[in-house]
């Protein structure tokens, strides 16, 4: 045969060939990876809880006896002892035998005819007559301050910040 003939027969089937890849079938490109989720953002801390009223009401308790305990120690303490046991001359603020409703106190001028039945009682009675040689020098707040924390330390029992307004209807016994 002759070249040009071979040539015309090999020439088409060489096209052939090439055109479907030769003669090995062509792999399948492999198959997209599954898609991988996008990176977690990083988490948001939790928002603290919302306090509650009663949080709140205890909070500003506790906070009122601290203020009445470092006002006590100013302007009270130097009279009715550090921790209003009284002494001979002054009468307890703190135990047993603070604020009676009728003053028991041999030396208590100051309570004639005033009675403590009520918080409120004793908030008017400090407020007109305490500390003995500035009475009235003090703030309201302060006033009530220093009431809350005696009536704390006599476990009379508060829900909530002492103020002139529910003093009255906190009752001593």
């Amino acid at each position: 045969m002759s070249k040009l003939r071979v040539s015309a027969l090999v020439a088409p089937l060489f096209a052939v060939l090439v055109a479907c890849g030769g003669s090995k079938p062509k792999a399948k490109p492999p198959a997209d990876p599954a898609p991988t989720a996008a990176p977690a953002e990083p988490a948001k801390p939790a928002e603290p809880p919302k306090p509650t009223d009663e949080m709140l009401a205890a909070s500003a308790l506790a906070e009122q006896y601290a203020t009445g305990k470092e006002v006590y120690a100013k302007a009270c303490a130097s009279c009715h002892g550090d921790n209003g046991e009284g002494n001979p001359k002054n009468p307890p603020l703190v135990g047993d035998k603070a604020l009676p409703e009728k003053a028991t106190f041999a030396k208590a001028k100051l309570r004639k005819k005033v009675a403590f039945k009520t918080a409120g009682d004793v908030f008017a009675f400090v407020k007109a007559k305490m500390p003995i040689d500035k009475p009235a020098s003090l703030s309201d707040d302060e006033y009530l301050a220093a009431v809350a924390w005696f009536l704390n330390e006599n476990k009379v029992a508060l829900d909530k910040k002492l103020d002139a307004e529910n003093a009255a209807t906190i009752k001593l016994r």
